[in-house]
């Protein structure tokens, strides 16, 4: 459907401006007008973009495949206990190339409204330490859990080969380490907002993936000590969605 979607505004868009119609036109000048301000806001977090493009791909795939390819595709690359313990590095990397149920769209918003700023002021290899713990760290907690739960009765067997796949997980941990960029008076809103929303997706949903969220939350306050240091004041002085870096080096260095 997104696919679609997509397709259908540029052949749209194609016959508006070769018809010379004037919202084709208006169009194309906003874009010219704006297009300055889009590349420097990508150039400042390359990190984000490159993985969002990555997503981009693995969701055509998907919206381009039988529903039969998609779900073997997704079931292989699966953090699930079968998959942990047969490959757990492979998937653990594989799994958060994926935005099942064709999430994309809405990723691609919170990426550019969360994870990029984010990128800009922890710099990229902060930034991936943090998604990737979050990542990690929270389905290894999930698995484990489950693990137990399946050992001792609590949960059904067949959910050893449960699908497990996306990017919130890491999401979640950067946009708990952001509330430390945010000004004070709006710090205290996100975090309660973060908590309110994984704690009463966990009581109502009572999933082991409602809590992998909330572990992952707990884990990107627990980075507090990455958001410390000369070179992070620094970066926190230029405000949290502009365009332009304080620093005189690339915002990718440490």
């Amino acid at each position: 459907m997104l696919l679609l979607v997509i397709v259908v505004l540029m052949a749209v868009f194609e016959v508006a401006r070769r018809r010379d119609w004037p919202v084709a036109a208006h169009a194309e000048d906003l874009w010219l007008r704006c297009r300055p301000t889009v590349v420097s806001y990508v150039r400042l977090s390359p990190g984000t973009f490159a993985y969002l493009t990555v997503l981009s791909v693995t969701t055509l795939v998907m919206v381009s495949s039988s529903d039969q390819v998609v779900t073997l595709l997704l079931r292989e690359h699966s953090t699930n206990l079968h998959q942990l313990f047969a490959s757990p590095i492979r998937v653990l990397i594989l799994s958060a190339l994926w935005a099942p149920n064709y999430e994309f769209l809405v990723w691609a918003i919170l990426f550019a409204l969360v994870l990029a700023p984010a990128e800009r002021w922890l710099g990229t290899r902060r930034w991936a330490a943090v998604f990737g713990a979050g990542h990690i760290l929270a389905t290894l907690g999930v698995a484990w859990a489950l693990w137990l739960a399946i050992r001792h009765g609590y949960a059904a067997k067949h959910l050893e080969n449960a699908i497990d796949v996306g990017v919130s997980y890491g999401f979640a941990s950067v946009a708990g380490v952001f509330s430390y960029r945010l000004p004070t008076k709006w710090r205290w809103v996100w975090i309660a907002a973060l908590m309110i929303v994984t704690v009463a997706a966990l009581l109502v949903g009572r999933t082991f993936t409602d809590a992998g969220h909330f572990l992952a939350v707990v884990i990107g306050f627990a980075c507090y000590p990455l958001t410390k240091g000369s070179e992070m004041e620094l970066r926190s002085a230029s405000p949290i969605w502009s365009v332009k870096s304080r620093l005189r080096v690339e915002p990718t260095s440490e």
